[in-house]
């Protein structure tokens, strides 16, 4: 990623997941400004929250809150060869950054790989704390504290 990702950033799942565990929700909004979540990526969240991950719940007031009337649907239809090889949150981010001309905000390595192979600009949840920190928005130990939360509560891998 270079300085600052094309805009729109379309955040897929995992990433608003990361940052809502270390109440981050609203960092990640004052980082990226112009984030847009596709409608499926609002439905894993609530999936998740469904499922006992109520950290996720400040995901999805973000998304309604903040998001809500940017939230897109991708231009091209399911069942593309993207949607046979990534989950549907994946796949319409990857695709609406596409059709948008913006960025794809994703840690999922498939979809950094096609979003690449597609000239896609692609960030992720580290590349966006070390935008925070270089912009001033987060110090270098509160990104070290969350990156620590998200490998050792969430299962982070990088």
């Amino acid at each position: 990623m270079g300085p600052t990702p094309a805009d729109p950033v379309f955040v897929d799942t995992t990433v608003l997941s990361n940052y809502a565990s270390t109440d981050g929700t609203a960092t990640l909004h004052e980082i990226l400004g112009s984030a847009v979540v596709v409608p499926s990526v609002r439905r894993e969240l609530t999936q998740g929250a469904n499922h006992g991950h109520s950290y996720l719940e400040s995901a999805i007031r973000y998304v309604d809150d903040e998001l809500g009337s940017a939230s897109v649907q991708p231009g091209l239809p399911a069942g593309s060869t993207v949607h046979d090889r990534l989950d549907e949150g994946e796949a319409d981010a990857l695709l609406a950054a596409g059709d948008r001309g913006g960025t794809l905000a994703s840690d999922d390595l498939a979809a950094r790989r096609l979003a690449q192979d597609r000239g896609i600009p692609v960030t992720g949840s580290v590349g966006i704390l070390a935008l925070g920190v270089t912009e001033g928005v987060l110090s270098i130990d509160t990104a070290d504290d969350w990156l620590q939360t998200w490998r050792v509560q969430r299962g982070y891998y990088t």
